[in-house]
C-alpha cells in the first residue's frame, strides 16, 4: 500500500477534532512536522511526525503505523496511539520493540507563581550561569550527545530566533543543562529539558525550566509541559503545573529491527 505525504494539511484536520495535544496545533499551523495519510482524496488514517513522535488519527491502519519515512534518522520513536485498536496494533507490529510507558499531560491553563519561580532561579550556584540560546549556543547545543533535541526539531538558527525560545545552564563556558522548545506554534512551545549526565541531581533542570516559564510570559508564549517520565512529572509540579490526566504511549527502538 502506498503512503501518502499530505498535501494540504486541512485535509486532515477532522481526522485529528478528538487529539488533545496541543503539539499537532504546530503541524497544523505550518511551524514543524510531516503528515501522511492512506489515501490523498478520502483519507480514513493519519499519522502526524513532530520530531520523535507519532501521532495517529482515524482508523486503525497497518501500513500508517509500521511506516518509517526515509527522512527519519532518529533510531526510536514516540509512538501517540487515539484507541486500544491502534495500540493493539503498535502492539502487534512491534512486539517486544514497543515499549509500553506512561506518560502525563497537564492543564495548559496554569497560572505561575513568578516569586516563586525567581526564587529557584536565584538557586544557581557561583560557578553556572544561565543564558538564552543564541546562535552560538544553538550549534553547540546541535553537536553535543545529549542535548540535541533542545533544537534539533528547528531547520535554523534562523527558524529557531522566530519561532522557538530556550535558556541553558554553562559551567566554565560549556553547556551542561538546558530548558528550550521541543516544538512551537502560535503563542505557545512544548517544553524540552536536558541535563549533561555528570550535572544531574543538581537543580540545573529546575532551574533552567523556571527561567525559561518567566522568559515564555514576559514575551506572552505558554509554555506547554508534557512529562515523559515521573522525574518529568515531579519537575513539572515544583514549577507549579498541575497534572491534567495521564496516558500511554510506545517507545519503539527502531535500531531493534
Amino acid at each position: 500500500m502506498v503512503i501518502y505525504d499530505v498535501q494540504d494539511r486541512a485535509s486532515i484536520a477532522q481526522l485529528f477534532l478528538s487529539c488533545d495535544k496541543t503539539f499537532i496545533q504546530s503541524y497544523f499551523q505550518g511551524y514543524m512536522g510531516k503528515g501522511y495519510v492512506d489515501d490523498l482524496n478520502n483519507p480514513k488514517s493519519a499519522l502526524i511526525i513532530i520530531g520523535e513522535f507519532y501521532f495517529f488519527a482515524g482508523t486503525e491502519n497497518y501500513h500508517l503505523a509500521s511506516f518509517k519515512p526515509s527522512s527519519y534518522h532518529s533510531n526510536f520513536a514516540i509512538m501517540v496511539p487515539p484507541n486500544q485498536q491502534w495500540a493493539t496494533l503498535i502492539e502487534k507490529i512491534y512486539a517486544s520493540n514497543a515499549q509500553k510507558i506512561t506518560r502525563y499531560a497537564f492543564k495548559n491553563n496554569t497560572l505561575f507563581d513568578i516569586n516563586k519561580l525567581e526564587k529557584i532561579v536565584l538557586q544557581l550556584p557561583s560557578e553556572y550561569q544561565l543564558k538564552l540560546i543564541d546562535n552560538t549556543l544553538y550549534q553547540q547545543i546541535l553537536l553535543s550527545d545529549w542535548g540535541k533535541d533542545l533544537c534539533a526539531n528547528f531547520k535554523s538558527y534562523k527558524e529557531f530566533k522566530l519561532r522557538g525560545i530556550g535558556v541553558v545552564a554553562l559551567k566554565n563556558d560549556i553547556i551542561v543543562a538546558g530548558a528550550s522548545s521541543y516544538a512551537a506554534y502560535k503563542n505557545g512551545i512544548e517544553i524540552e529539558v536536558d541535563t549533561k549526565e555528570t550535572e544531574r541531581r543538581k537543580g540545573l533542570a529546575l532551574i533552567c525550566s523556571a527561567k525559561l516559564i518567566m522568559t515564555c510570559l514576559d514575551k506572552n508564549i505558554y509554555p506547554n509541559w508534557d512529562a515523559h517520565n515521573e522525574a518529568s512529572l515531579n519537575l513539572a509540579q515544583k514549577l507549579g503545573y498541575h497534572l491534567d490526566k495521564n496516558y500511554f504511549a510506545y517507545i519503539i527502538g527502531y535500531c531493534c529491527l
